[in-house]
Protein backbone atom coordinates (compact mmCIF):
# COMPACT_ATOMS: atom_id res chain seq x y z
CA UNK A 1 0.00 0.00 0.00
CA UNK A 2 1.34 3.43 -0.97
CA UNK A 3 0.93 6.33 1.43
CA UNK A 4 1.54 9.97 0.66
CA UNK A 5 1.07 13.19 2.61
CA UNK A 6 -1.72 15.35 1.22
CA UNK A 7 -0.45 18.62 2.63
CA UNK A 8 2.85 19.78 4.08
CA UNK A 9 1.04 21.44 6.98
CA UNK A 10 -1.63 18.84 7.74
CA UNK A 11 -1.44 15.18 8.65
CA UNK A 12 -3.65 14.02 5.79
CA UNK A 13 -2.59 10.83 4.02
CA UNK A 14 -3.87 8.96 1.00
CA UNK A 15 -3.96 5.17 0.65
CA UNK A 16 -4.34 3.61 -2.77
CA UNK A 17 -6.69 0.61 -2.64
CA UNK A 18 -5.36 -2.26 -4.74
CA UNK A 19 -8.22 -3.25 -7.06
CA UNK A 20 -6.34 -6.40 -8.07
CA UNK A 21 -6.41 -7.78 -4.50
CA UNK A 22 -8.96 -10.49 -3.58
CA UNK A 23 -10.20 -8.20 -0.82
CA UNK A 24 -11.02 -5.38 -3.26
CA UNK A 25 -14.86 -5.77 -3.33
CA UNK A 26 -15.06 -5.96 0.46
CA UNK A 27 -12.71 -3.01 0.95
CA UNK A 28 -14.75 -0.88 -1.41
CA UNK A 29 -18.02 -1.90 0.22
CA UNK A 30 -16.65 -1.09 3.67
CA UNK A 31 -15.40 2.30 2.51
CA UNK A 32 -18.72 3.17 0.88
CA UNK A 33 -20.64 2.17 4.01
CA UNK A 34 -18.36 4.36 6.12
CA UNK A 35 -19.26 7.24 3.81
CA UNK A 36 -23.00 6.68 4.23
CA UNK A 37 -23.91 4.37 1.34
CA UNK A 38 -26.44 3.88 -0.04
CA UNK A 39 -28.00 7.14 1.12
CA UNK A 40 -25.10 9.50 0.40
CA UNK A 41 -25.96 11.15 -2.96
CA UNK A 42 -22.33 12.16 -3.49
CA UNK A 43 -21.23 8.53 -3.98
CA UNK A 44 -21.11 6.82 -7.34
CA UNK A 45 -22.67 3.34 -7.67
CA UNK A 46 -20.27 0.87 -6.09
CA UNK A 47 -20.82 -1.66 -8.92
CA UNK A 48 -19.47 0.91 -11.39
CA UNK A 49 -16.48 1.76 -9.20
CA UNK A 50 -15.71 -1.92 -8.60
CA UNK A 51 -15.67 -2.80 -12.31
CA UNK A 52 -15.66 -0.24 -15.13
CA UNK A 53 -14.08 2.63 -13.20
CA UNK A 54 -10.83 0.81 -12.47
CA UNK A 55 -10.75 -0.74 -15.95
CA UNK A 56 -10.83 2.73 -17.50
CA UNK A 57 -7.78 3.84 -15.52
CA UNK A 58 -9.54 5.22 -12.44
CA UNK A 59 -8.20 4.70 -8.94
CA UNK A 60 -9.81 4.67 -5.49
CA UNK A 61 -8.05 6.40 -2.59
CA UNK A 62 -8.77 6.37 1.12
CA UNK A 63 -8.30 9.69 2.91
CA UNK A 64 -6.98 9.58 6.48
CA UNK A 65 -5.80 11.95 9.16
CA UNK A 66 -4.34 11.31 12.60
CA UNK A 67 -7.74 10.13 13.85
CA UNK A 68 -8.28 7.55 11.12
CA UNK A 69 -10.46 7.21 8.02
CA UNK A 70 -12.09 10.47 6.94
CA UNK A 71 -13.15 10.07 3.33
CA UNK A 72 -12.42 8.80 -0.16
CA UNK A 73 -11.28 10.18 -3.49
CA UNK A 74 -11.86 8.86 -6.99
CA UNK A 75 -9.14 9.69 -9.48
CA UNK A 76 -10.90 10.03 -12.87
CA UNK A 77 -9.05 10.24 -16.19
CA UNK A 78 -9.70 13.76 -17.55
CA UNK A 79 -7.77 13.76 -20.81
CA UNK A 80 -4.31 14.60 -22.06
CA UNK A 81 -2.37 17.82 -22.44
CA UNK A 82 0.42 17.06 -24.87
CA UNK A 83 2.42 14.21 -23.31
CA UNK A 84 0.95 14.83 -19.86
CA UNK A 85 -2.09 13.00 -18.55
CA UNK A 86 -4.79 14.88 -16.70
CA UNK A 87 -7.01 13.65 -13.86
CA UNK A 88 -9.95 14.86 -11.82
CA UNK A 89 -9.56 14.07 -8.12
CA UNK A 90 -13.16 13.92 -6.89
CA UNK A 91 -13.28 13.58 -3.11
CA UNK A 92 -16.01 12.90 -0.57
CA UNK A 93 -15.75 13.21 3.20
CA UNK A 94 -17.66 11.16 5.75
CA UNK A 95 -20.97 12.93 6.34
CA UNK A 96 -20.73 12.43 10.10
CA UNK A 97 -17.40 14.28 10.27
CA UNK A 98 -18.82 17.78 10.57
CA UNK A 99 -15.85 18.91 12.64
CA UNK A 100 -13.25 17.83 10.11
CA UNK A 101 -11.61 20.61 8.17
CA UNK A 102 -11.72 19.78 4.48
CA UNK A 103 -8.29 19.03 3.01
CA UNK A 104 -7.81 22.29 1.13
CA UNK A 105 -4.44 21.07 -0.19
CA UNK A 106 -5.76 17.84 -1.72
CA UNK A 107 -3.66 18.28 -4.87
CA UNK A 108 -0.60 16.19 -4.06
CA UNK A 109 2.02 14.92 -6.40
CA UNK A 110 0.55 11.56 -7.24
CA UNK A 111 3.32 10.41 -9.58
CA UNK A 112 4.35 7.51 -7.36
CA UNK A 113 0.78 6.27 -6.97
CA UNK A 114 0.05 6.51 -10.68
CA UNK A 115 3.41 5.17 -11.81
CA UNK A 116 4.33 8.47 -13.54
CA UNK A 117 7.98 8.91 -12.63
CA UNK A 118 9.07 11.24 -15.44
CA UNK A 119 6.14 13.54 -16.25
CA UNK A 120 3.81 14.41 -13.38
CA UNK A 121 0.09 14.36 -14.22
CA UNK A 122 -2.12 17.42 -13.99
CA UNK A 123 -4.63 17.09 -11.14
CA UNK A 124 -7.93 19.02 -10.94
CA UNK A 125 -9.45 18.95 -7.46
CA UNK A 126 -13.23 18.56 -7.39
CA UNK A 127 -15.70 18.27 -4.54
CA UNK A 128 -19.35 17.58 -5.51
CA UNK A 129 -20.75 20.29 -3.24
CA UNK A 130 -18.72 23.11 -4.77
CA UNK A 131 -20.31 25.68 -7.10
CA UNK A 132 -21.01 23.99 -10.41
CA UNK A 133 -21.53 25.22 -13.94
CA UNK A 134 -23.99 23.55 -16.27
CA UNK A 135 -23.55 25.17 -19.66
CA UNK A 136 -26.55 24.26 -21.76
CA UNK A 137 -25.99 23.84 -25.49
CA UNK A 138 -28.48 23.20 -28.25
CA UNK A 139 -27.98 21.51 -31.62
CA UNK A 140 -30.96 20.52 -33.74
CA UNK A 141 -30.88 16.95 -35.09
CA UNK A 142 -34.13 15.95 -36.76
CA UNK A 143 -36.99 16.39 -34.32
CA UNK A 144 -34.67 16.54 -31.30
CA UNK A 145 -32.56 19.21 -29.66
CA UNK A 146 -29.29 17.61 -28.52
CA UNK A 147 -26.81 19.29 -26.21
CA UNK A 148 -25.24 19.61 -22.78
CA UNK A 149 -27.77 19.89 -19.94
CA UNK A 150 -28.61 23.13 -18.22
CA UNK A 151 -28.92 23.34 -14.41
CA UNK A 152 -32.66 22.72 -14.49
CA UNK A 153 -32.23 19.57 -16.61
CA UNK A 154 -29.87 17.63 -14.34
CA UNK A 155 -32.72 16.57 -12.04
CA UNK A 156 -34.62 15.29 -15.09
CA UNK A 157 -31.66 13.02 -15.92
CA UNK A 158 -31.76 11.54 -12.44
CA UNK A 159 -35.53 11.01 -12.59
CA UNK A 160 -35.27 9.27 -15.97
CA UNK A 161 -32.50 7.01 -14.69
CA UNK A 162 -34.68 6.00 -11.73
CA UNK A 163 -37.66 5.34 -14.00
CA UNK A 164 -35.82 3.20 -16.55
CA UNK A 165 -33.69 1.06 -14.23
CA UNK A 166 -35.79 1.17 -11.09
CA UNK A 167 -32.61 2.41 -9.44
CA UNK A 168 -32.85 3.38 -5.80
CA UNK A 169 -30.37 5.08 -3.48
CA UNK A 170 -26.85 4.00 -4.32
CA UNK A 171 -27.62 3.16 -7.93
CA UNK A 172 -27.65 6.65 -9.40
CA UNK A 173 -24.88 8.84 -10.80
CA UNK A 174 -24.42 12.13 -8.89
CA UNK A 175 -25.53 15.34 -10.57
CA UNK A 176 -22.11 17.01 -10.41
CA UNK A 177 -20.71 14.53 -12.95
CA UNK A 178 -22.45 16.61 -15.63
CA UNK A 179 -20.77 19.84 -14.52
CA UNK A 180 -18.02 21.76 -16.26
CA UNK A 181 -15.95 21.61 -13.06
CA UNK A 182 -15.95 17.80 -13.09
CA UNK A 183 -15.29 17.67 -16.82
CA UNK A 184 -17.06 14.59 -18.21
CA UNK A 185 -16.13 13.24 -21.62
CA UNK A 186 -19.81 13.22 -22.60
CA UNK A 187 -22.85 14.84 -21.02
CA UNK A 188 -25.79 15.09 -23.39
CA UNK A 189 -29.53 15.42 -23.14
CA UNK A 190 -32.15 15.12 -25.86
CA UNK A 191 -35.13 17.44 -25.76
CA UNK A 192 -38.52 17.64 -27.41
CA UNK A 193 -39.54 21.20 -26.79
CA UNK A 194 -38.58 21.87 -23.16
CA UNK A 195 -38.93 18.23 -22.08
CA UNK A 196 -35.88 16.02 -21.52
CA UNK A 197 -36.47 12.72 -23.33
CA UNK A 198 -33.01 11.17 -23.26
CA UNK A 199 -29.51 11.46 -21.80
CA UNK A 200 -25.99 10.08 -22.22
CA UNK A 201 -23.08 10.23 -19.77
CA UNK A 202 -19.52 9.14 -20.52
CA UNK A 203 -16.04 9.38 -19.00
CA UNK A 204 -12.51 9.57 -20.37
CA UNK A 205 -10.56 6.33 -20.40
CA UNK A 206 -6.82 5.61 -20.33
CA UNK A 207 -5.92 2.34 -22.06
CA UNK A 208 -7.15 -0.98 -20.73
CA UNK A 209 -8.32 -2.27 -24.14
CA UNK A 210 -5.56 -4.79 -24.74
CA UNK A 211 -7.26 -6.63 -27.58
CA UNK A 212 -7.57 -3.50 -29.67
CA UNK A 213 -4.06 -2.41 -28.73
CA UNK A 214 -2.63 -5.70 -29.99
CA UNK A 215 -4.49 -5.08 -33.23
CA UNK A 216 -2.68 -1.76 -33.63
CA UNK A 217 -5.48 0.59 -32.48
CA UNK A 218 -4.43 3.58 -30.35
CA UNK A 219 -6.46 3.31 -27.15
CA UNK A 220 -4.30 5.54 -24.96
CA UNK A 221 -7.27 7.94 -24.69
CA UNK A 222 -10.81 6.83 -25.42
CA UNK A 223 -14.31 7.40 -24.07
CA UNK A 224 -16.15 5.04 -21.73
CA UNK A 225 -19.81 5.59 -22.58
CA UNK A 226 -21.30 4.63 -19.24
CA UNK A 227 -25.06 5.20 -19.07
CA UNK A 228 -27.77 6.20 -21.54
CA UNK A 229 -31.52 6.52 -21.14
CA UNK A 230 -34.34 7.15 -23.59
CA UNK A 231 -37.98 7.94 -22.84
CA UNK A 232 -39.89 4.64 -23.29
CA UNK A 233 -42.31 6.31 -25.68
CA UNK A 234 -39.49 7.22 -28.08
CA UNK A 235 -37.54 3.98 -28.23
CA UNK A 236 -38.37 3.37 -31.90
CA UNK A 237 -37.69 6.95 -32.95
CA UNK A 238 -33.93 6.52 -33.43
CA UNK A 239 -33.06 8.69 -30.42
CA UNK A 240 -30.52 6.27 -28.92
CA UNK A 241 -28.57 6.21 -32.18
CA UNK A 242 -28.82 10.00 -32.43
CA UNK A 243 -27.31 10.44 -28.96
CA UNK A 244 -24.50 7.97 -29.71
CA UNK A 245 -23.69 9.66 -33.01
CA UNK A 246 -23.59 13.05 -31.30
CA UNK A 247 -21.16 11.56 -28.79
CA UNK A 248 -19.02 10.15 -31.60
CA UNK A 249 -18.95 13.46 -33.47
CA UNK A 250 -17.77 15.24 -30.34
CA UNK A 251 -15.14 12.56 -29.70
CA UNK A 252 -13.75 12.79 -33.22
CA UNK A 253 -13.59 16.59 -32.92
CA UNK A 254 -11.36 16.05 -29.85
CA UNK A 255 -9.15 13.59 -31.72
CA UNK A 256 -10.56 10.54 -29.89
CA UNK A 257 -11.27 7.61 -32.18
CA UNK A 258 -12.50 4.84 -29.86
CA UNK A 259 -15.72 4.78 -27.82
CA UNK A 260 -16.18 1.84 -25.48
CA UNK A 261 -19.10 0.60 -23.41
CA UNK A 262 -20.58 -2.55 -21.92
CA UNK A 263 -23.91 -4.13 -22.77
CA UNK A 264 -25.87 -7.25 -21.93
CA UNK A 265 -25.25 -9.78 -24.74
CA UNK A 266 -28.82 -11.06 -24.57
CA UNK A 267 -30.67 -7.78 -25.15
CA UNK A 268 -31.50 -8.04 -28.85
CA UNK A 269 -32.78 -4.46 -29.22
CA UNK A 270 -29.51 -3.13 -27.80
CA UNK A 271 -27.54 -5.44 -30.07
CA UNK A 272 -29.44 -4.09 -33.07
CA UNK A 273 -28.46 -0.55 -32.09
CA UNK A 274 -24.85 -1.34 -31.24
CA UNK A 275 -23.90 -3.66 -34.08
CA UNK A 276 -26.45 -3.29 -36.86
CA UNK A 277 -26.94 0.50 -36.74
CA UNK A 278 -23.76 1.92 -35.23
CA UNK A 279 -21.38 -0.75 -36.55
CA UNK A 280 -19.61 -1.25 -33.25
CA UNK A 281 -18.01 -4.60 -32.42
CA UNK A 282 -17.80 -6.76 -29.31
CA UNK A 283 -14.44 -8.41 -28.74
CA UNK A 284 -14.54 -8.78 -24.96
CA UNK A 285 -16.80 -10.92 -22.81
CA UNK A 286 -17.16 -10.48 -19.04
CA UNK A 287 -19.23 -13.19 -17.31
CA UNK A 288 -21.03 -12.04 -14.15
CA UNK A 289 -19.58 -8.57 -14.67
CA UNK A 290 -21.77 -6.55 -12.31
CA UNK A 291 -22.42 -7.75 -8.72
CA UNK A 292 -26.06 -6.67 -8.57
CA UNK A 293 -29.57 -7.60 -9.59
CA UNK A 294 -32.45 -5.32 -10.57
CA UNK A 295 -35.54 -5.42 -12.75
CA UNK A 296 -33.45 -5.55 -15.94
CA UNK A 297 -30.87 -7.97 -14.49
CA UNK A 298 -32.67 -10.71 -12.58
CA UNK A 299 -29.92 -13.23 -13.31
CA UNK A 300 -26.13 -12.94 -13.47
CA UNK A 301 -25.20 -9.63 -15.17
CA UNK A 302 -22.79 -10.76 -17.90
CA UNK A 303 -21.60 -8.13 -20.35
CA UNK A 304 -19.92 -7.59 -23.70
CA UNK A 305 -17.15 -5.02 -23.95
CA UNK A 306 -18.09 -3.04 -27.06
CA UNK A 307 -15.83 -0.78 -29.11
CA UNK A 308 -16.98 1.69 -31.75
CA UNK A 309 -14.37 3.23 -34.05
CA UNK A 310 -16.42 5.73 -36.07
CA UNK A 311 -13.42 6.96 -38.06
CA UNK A 312 -12.66 3.56 -39.61
CA UNK A 313 -14.03 2.07 -42.79
CA UNK A 314 -16.06 -0.38 -40.72
CA UNK A 315 -17.37 2.00 -38.08
CA UNK A 316 -18.05 5.14 -40.10
CA UNK A 317 -21.06 3.57 -41.83
CA UNK A 318 -22.79 3.76 -38.45
CA UNK A 319 -22.50 7.55 -38.32
CA UNK A 320 -25.35 8.15 -40.77
CA UNK A 321 -28.97 7.11 -40.55
CA UNK A 322 -29.61 5.42 -43.89
CA UNK A 323 -32.35 3.10 -45.13
CA UNK A 324 -33.26 0.29 -42.75
CA UNK A 325 -30.69 -2.45 -43.27
CA UNK A 326 -31.64 -6.03 -44.04
CA UNK A 327 -31.50 -8.21 -40.92
CA UNK A 328 -32.08 -11.57 -42.61
CA UNK A 329 -29.81 -14.46 -41.77
CA UNK A 330 -29.66 -15.25 -45.50
CA UNK A 331 -27.08 -12.44 -45.85
CA UNK A 332 -24.55 -14.89 -44.42
CA UNK A 333 -24.75 -18.07 -46.55
CA UNK A 334 -21.54 -19.50 -45.07
CA UNK A 335 -22.64 -18.88 -41.48
CA UNK A 336 -22.10 -21.54 -38.81
CA UNK A 337 -25.12 -21.57 -36.48
CA UNK A 338 -23.71 -22.60 -33.11
CA UNK A 339 -26.88 -23.23 -31.12
CA UNK A 340 -30.63 -23.70 -31.31
CA UNK A 341 -31.87 -22.18 -28.09
CA UNK A 342 -30.22 -24.07 -25.24
CA UNK A 343 -28.92 -26.84 -27.51
CA UNK A 344 -25.35 -26.56 -28.78
CA UNK A 345 -25.15 -27.56 -32.46
CA UNK A 346 -21.54 -27.26 -33.58
CA UNK A 347 -18.17 -25.51 -33.29
CA UNK A 348 -17.17 -22.55 -35.50
CA UNK A 349 -14.53 -24.59 -37.34
CA UNK A 350 -13.05 -21.49 -38.97
CA UNK A 351 -16.27 -20.29 -40.64
CA UNK A 352 -16.20 -16.70 -41.87
CA UNK A 353 -19.33 -15.97 -39.81
CA UNK A 354 -21.07 -17.52 -36.83
CA UNK A 355 -24.62 -17.10 -35.52
CA UNK A 356 -25.49 -17.39 -31.82
CA UNK A 357 -29.18 -17.53 -30.97
CA UNK A 358 -30.37 -15.34 -28.07
CA UNK A 359 -33.86 -14.75 -26.64
CA UNK A 360 -36.21 -12.56 -28.64
CA UNK A 361 -37.12 -10.58 -25.50
CA UNK A 362 -34.62 -11.06 -22.68
CA UNK A 363 -36.32 -8.67 -20.24
CA UNK A 364 -39.68 -10.42 -20.62
CA UNK A 365 -38.08 -13.86 -20.28
CA UNK A 366 -36.43 -12.89 -16.99
CA UNK A 367 -39.77 -11.66 -15.63
CA UNK A 368 -41.83 -14.63 -16.84
CA UNK A 369 -39.54 -17.66 -16.42
CA UNK A 370 -36.51 -17.12 -14.22
CA UNK A 371 -35.31 -20.74 -14.51
CA UNK A 372 -35.34 -20.51 -18.30
CA UNK A 373 -33.46 -17.20 -18.11
CA UNK A 374 -30.78 -18.75 -15.91
CA UNK A 375 -30.42 -21.61 -18.41
CA UNK A 376 -30.12 -19.20 -21.35
CA UNK A 377 -27.49 -17.17 -19.53
CA UNK A 378 -25.45 -20.24 -18.69
CA UNK A 379 -25.63 -21.70 -22.21
CA UNK A 380 -24.74 -18.47 -24.02
CA UNK A 381 -22.03 -17.50 -21.50
CA UNK A 382 -20.25 -20.76 -22.35
CA UNK A 383 -20.38 -19.99 -26.09
CA UNK A 384 -19.24 -16.38 -25.70
CA UNK A 385 -16.32 -17.38 -23.48
CA UNK A 386 -15.19 -19.88 -26.09
CA UNK A 387 -15.45 -17.85 -29.29
CA UNK A 388 -15.35 -14.07 -28.59
CA UNK A 389 -12.05 -12.17 -28.79
CA UNK A 390 -9.68 -10.07 -30.87
CA UNK A 391 -7.09 -12.84 -31.14
CA UNK A 392 -6.60 -14.88 -34.34
CA UNK A 393 -9.17 -17.66 -34.58
CA UNK A 394 -11.68 -15.75 -32.45
CA UNK A 395 -14.79 -13.81 -33.52
CA UNK A 396 -16.12 -10.29 -33.06
CA UNK A 397 -19.85 -9.82 -32.68
CA UNK A 398 -20.57 -7.25 -35.39
CA UNK A 399 -24.19 -7.67 -36.56
CA UNK A 400 -27.58 -9.23 -35.82
CA UNK A 401 -29.97 -11.38 -37.83
CA UNK A 402 -33.49 -12.79 -37.70
CA UNK A 403 -34.78 -15.99 -39.31
CA UNK A 404 -38.11 -17.79 -38.79
CA UNK A 405 -38.75 -15.99 -35.51
CA UNK A 406 -35.27 -16.74 -34.14
CA UNK A 407 -32.89 -13.94 -33.16
CA UNK A 408 -29.13 -14.16 -33.63
CA UNK A 409 -25.92 -12.32 -32.89
CA UNK A 410 -23.57 -12.53 -35.87
CA UNK A 411 -19.86 -12.98 -35.33
CA UNK A 412 -17.20 -12.20 -37.92
CA UNK A 413 -13.72 -13.70 -37.84
CA UNK A 414 -11.72 -11.03 -36.06
CA UNK A 415 -9.18 -10.76 -38.88
CA UNK A 416 -11.96 -9.85 -41.34
CA UNK A 417 -13.27 -6.97 -39.25
CA UNK A 418 -9.90 -5.59 -38.25
CA UNK A 419 -8.69 -5.73 -41.84
CA UNK A 420 -11.76 -3.70 -42.87
CA UNK A 421 -10.96 -1.07 -40.24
Amino acid sequence: MIRQDLSPRASWHVDLIDHHAPTWPNELSSLWQHLGAPHNPELLPDHFVQTTFVKMGGRVLRLRDERGLRGAALLFPRGTEGSRTSYTLRYTLARTDTDVAEPAHLTPRLSEILGHHHISPTITLHHPSRARSYRSTDHRIGEFSIGAPGPDEVAAIRAMHMQIWGAGPGGLYPDDLHSAEFGPATSLVARVGSRVVGFLLGFYRFGGLEGLERAGVDTSLSIESQVMGVDPGLRRAGLAATLKRAQASDALAKGIEVIHWTADPLQFANATLNFHKLRAVAGEFYPAYYPFKNQLNRVSASRFGIAWMPNTAWGQTGMLEGPRRDRSLARFPDCAILNAGLTRLREPEGAAHIAIEIPADWTALQAEDLDAAVAWRSATDAIFAEVIGYAPGRYLIADVAVADGHHYLIGYRSDLVLAAS
